[in-house]
């Protein structure tokens, strides 16, 4: 009967002692959690290695993308991009979390195997919509150990875009087309981030029409569509490129009134196609682009993005 009692004392012990250290190691996990701690991100994303930059987490990333040339990240090893992945020298950096941007049904065989060899968490993020980057700015604060500054960062975001939403809410609408490329081709049609960014600064998108997230048009449908301002996103593009587009759009003055009313803006920022940290910049640009007030106009002008 001693002995049994001995025994019972001693199981609820050895219970406690558990319960205790269980609760430790779950305090000691948030902390490392709300810290960063150990938290070693490898980012195969441009937008997510700018998201963690803008919220303030470069110190987390210990890898990039091939596609990384920024000078805050290009020094870090670059690992990979949509289709290859550097196995080797993920195995030597030893990231904690792998963040990719592929969509599921094109992901690579054996891609997510390999990641759980090494131990590595995938996390693969979808950003589309403006709604998207808030989401994903959180997600990845979280993945990174800082998700009060994903909180903040998206926080921040949001109202300076809304504060652009009401001063150009103010102002009348625009017809717009947005181009990503210097031959007025690819287009940017409905329900993604840049079409979202258009309502912001109270525009119209003039490719709503044509039903496609990311369009090519040819000469006589950019002409039907008749914008009354043109954006061109040409991120970090050379003077050859711009030369070309300049060129092209000189050649559509007979045809589009926005040429001839000198209403052809090229953002050439290198966070122009980004859905990143830096959309409430590319807004502010637009917004200075598509308003034909003098002070808009002249601080483009002085900056040479208005051809």
């Amino acid at each position: 009967m001693g002995e049994a009692r001995h025994f019972s004392r001693r199981l609820a012990w050895v219970i406690g002692l558990i319960a205790c250290l269980t609760i430790l190691s779950c305090d000691r996990l948030k902390s490392g959690a709300s810290s960063g701690k150990g938290r070693r991100v490898a980012s195969l994303s441009p937008a997510a290695t700018d998201l963690l930059g803008g919220m303030g987490a470069k110190d987390r990333l210990v890898a990039v993308s091939n596609f990384e040339f920024a000078p805050d990240v290009k020094s870090l090893p670059h690992v990979g991009d949509y289709q290859t992945t550097d196995w080797e020298t993920l195995a030597r950096v030893r990231p904690d979390v792998m963040v990719i941007q592929i969509a599921p049904d094109r992901l690579p065989p054996g891609l997510k195997q390999r990641a759980d060899e090494l131990g590595i968490e995938l996390v693969n993020i979808k950003i589309d919509r403006l709604e998207d980057v808030f989401d994903r700015m959180q997600q990845l604060g979280a993945v990174a150990g800082e998700l009060e500054k994903g909180r903040a960062a998206a926080r921040s975001l949001r109202e300076r875009l809304d504060a652009i939403k009401e001063e150009c809410a103010r102002k009348p609408p625009v017809r717009v087309l947005i181009f990503r490329d210097e031959n007025g081709r690819e287009v940017i049609g409905p329900d993604n981030f840049l079409d979202d960014l258009l309502k912001v600064v109270n525009a119209t998108n003039a490719a709503k029409e044509l039903g496609r997230p990311y369009p090519s048009i040819d000469r006589e449908k950019l002409v039907s569509l008749a914008p009354e301002a043109v954006i061109v996103l040409l991120p970090d593009a050379k003077p050859q490129t711009l030369e070309v587009s300049r060129r092209f759009w000189d050649s559509m003055g007979g045809e589009l009134v926005a040429v001839r009313n000198r209403r052809v803006c090229t953002i050439t920022e290198g966070y122009s196609q980004v859905p990143g940290s830096r959309l409430a910049d590319l807004a502010r640009r637009m917004a200075d682009c598509l308003r034909p007030a003098t002070a808009a106009t002249e601080s483009t002008e002085k900056r040479g993005k208005v051809q």
